[in-house]
């Protein structure tokens, strides 16, 4: 069963010679579980620069992926202590992005639904342009 929730959404990207840049939205989402895992579904918006994309986050243990179909696509993979490499899809072209995650936190209320997800990881593109990043979603039911 799906359920409605609001979502909000707060990255930011470090990189070593500039200021950080902070992106927030806040939009409404889905949320429902299958095959063990939970899914909270939502579309991006011109804010985060990838209008026409929908987002999905999927929460599997101790490993968030996050699924990007639409104008911009992939599939990032974050896993406590592990490097993963993703073919990132853009309308400019496609890009190697290699994730190397610091921190996976999620945390749940009563009925085992997340409520907040924080991620931290250092990214790379094409094996340069190296970052560092934050993710944290909070989920109001």
């Amino acid at each position: 069963m799906k359920k409605k929730v609001w979502l909000s959404i707060k990255g930011k990207q470090q990189t070593q010679d500039q200021e950080a840049e902070i992106i927030e939205l806040l939009t409404e989402g889905e949320l429902y579980n299958k095959d063990k895992s939970q899914y909270i579904l939502y579309k991006e918006s011109e804010v985060s620069g990838m209008e026409g994309t929908t987002t999905t986050v999927k929460i599997e243990g101790d490993q968030v992926t996050i699924i990007r179909l639409g104008t911009t696509n992939s599939h990032l993979v974050f896993k406590k202590g592990k490097k993963k490499y993703n073919r990132y899809e853009t309308p400019y072209g496609d890009l190697l992005m290699s994730i190397s995650t610091k921190n996976v936190d999620v945390e749940y209320n009563e009925e085992k639904d997340p409520i907040a997800i924080h991620l931290d990881y250092n990214m790379e593109i094409d094996g340069a342009h190296g970052s560092r990043n934050t993710l944290d979603i909070q989920v109001k039911h």
